[in-house]
């Protein structure tokens, strides 16, 4: 390891170690990362602070891959990935304090309980009615998780609710109920009930607590891992080539980087779609693991007004559900987080595929029609709308991983294990956090770990001022 200002300048926050890992072979000299999400920059950060050479390239023109903060209007929000799920005892958390980052809680629970509930012809359900359906769904959906582990691994989703909902006898109240608790966990988990396994709530994690928000957006908790790095951005890797002596990695515009190893934290949407070539091939478990695995689609539609023409006051519906709406049934007020009037549209799922057949006029347009039809009246024009297109962007691909019926979590160990001087990272490599942010980060750590066996790791920021 060579001496670097990096290390020596800079606060250092200690991470923990997972337990001992399997080698690499080769010594570590100088480390490309490829992709300048949470996975890579904490990788890239640790091993730097630890004084070894790294150089991150990143496809896009940004860093944050599929979290990022943009302006919307006189305000900022997440495209992306927006929440520290379970906060309390989650590194995110612990990241965020280090940096002297704020966070705000803006619970999914208690957003989801505020729903109000619209039929098929935009009429809001009576409140008694309202109470009925998002009460049963609840302890339904808490029925779940408790006993999901108590199921067969393989059963989907959609098979699991349409054995339990049989016991409702009103049709009406039945086919509500489903609709509430369907639209809920494929957002969850971005990818239609049947392609969801029970297994994917049968994992236990030891974070808890009521989901927050980075103030300010997670680009801030970002803009702190990524300062004083290499990073290369505009340089989407073509192919990866190793052997015994070292990688290297070439752009798809013929320029190359040559590394002792290389640690690839790319979205699995992108591995299933093969757009990196890899010589030699990728061994067939690994394949095998990426084609089981599951990666859905989630997509946001962000509108910002001048004048709410929602209810702002404290107590009013967090949001709304529109049943057998196919595009655009699942909204939420994002005001009290960016103190502006913001709406956003969650499309998950079938939901986003539909969504990805319209171009951006005619999406803002069926938007504002069931806004309107929802809300009662003609809608004031946005101030400004904000579309993702994370399915239809090369370098995403998709959302986030999910189980399938036909995946395990070996699977995900499979996809997670170094294959020579090659190293993997990202939510997709996190058996217990895959989806979650903070999955992505510790994976970077847990690979900066066993590149560096027994060394006492940390990230770290620059002092002020610096």
């Amino acid at each position: 390891m060579s001496s670097d200002p990096f290390a020596t300048s800079r606060r250092l926050l200690p991470v923990a170690c997972p337990a001992p890992l399997e080698a690499v072979p080769g010594a570590v000299t100088r480390v490309l990362v490829v992709g300048a999400g949470f996975a890579g920059l904490a990788a890239a950060n640790a091993l730097m602070t630890a004084g070894i050479e790294v150089l991150v390239v990143e496809a896009r023109p940004r860093i944050g891959g599929r979290t990022q903060t943009l302006a919307l209007g006189n305000t900022r929000v997440d495209a992306g990935g927006s929440w520290i799920h379970d906060p309390e005892g989650n590194p995110l958390s612990e990241l965020a304090r280090f940096m002297g980052l704020g966070t705000r809680e803006f619970s999914i629970a208690e957003l989801y309980a505020g729903m109000a509930l619209i039929d098929p012809q935009g009429q809001p359900l009576p409140p008694a009615r309202r109470a009925q359906i998002l009460e049963l769904a609840d302890s339904i959906e808490a029925e779940l998780m408790e006993d999901a582990a108590q199921y067969p691994a393989d059963l989907s989703l959609e098979q699991w609710l349409e054995q339990r909902l049989q016991g409702i006898a009103d049709p009406v109240l039945r086919d509500w109920v489903h609709f509430v608790i369907k639209t809920g966990l494929q957002a969850d988990l971005a990818a239609p009930a049947r392609d969801i396994a029970l297994l994917n709530y049968s994992l236990e994690c030891d974070y808890e607590g009521a989901d927050r928000c980075i103030s300010g957006g997670y680009l801030n908790l970002l803009a702190g891992l990524a300062e004083g790095l290499p990073i290369s951005t505009d340089w989407p890797v073509a192919k990866i080539s190793s052997d015994a002596h070292g990688v290297t990695l070439e752009c798809a515009d013929g320029r190359r980087e040559s590394g002792s190893h290389v640690l690839l934290s790319v979205p699995l949407g992108v591995l299933k779609a093969e757009a990196i070539e890899f010589s030699p091939a990728l061994p067939a478990d690994k394949l095998t693991a990426i084609q089981r695995l599951g990666f859905g689609a989630f997509e946001k539609l962000l509108l910002s007004f001048d004048q709410p023409f929602w209810s702002t006051e404290e107590g009013a519906c967090s949001g709304l559900l529109i049943k057998d709406q196919p595009v655009f049934p699942y909204w939420i007020d994002l005001s009290p987080l960016t103190g502006t009037p913001t709406l956003a549209a969650h499309v998950s799922g079938p939901p986003a595929r539909e969504l990805a057949k319209l171009d951006d006029p005619a999406a803002l347009a069926l938007a504002l029609e069931v806004l309107a039809t929802a809300c009662g009246g003609p809608l004031p024009t946005p101030t400004a709308v904000h579309r993702t297109n994370w399915l239809s962007d090369p370098y995403s691909r998709g959302a986030y991983l999910h189980l399938t019926p036909q995946a395990t979590v070996q699977d995900i160990a499979e996809l997670a294990a170094p294959w020579g001087r090659v190293l993997l990272a990202g939510e997709a490599t996190s058996s217990e956090r895959f989806g979650y942010v903070d999955g992505a980060y510790c994976s970077g750590l847990r690979e900066a770990a066993r590149l560096l066996p027994g060394v006492e790791l940390a990230v770290s920021i620059a002092e002020p001022g610096r």
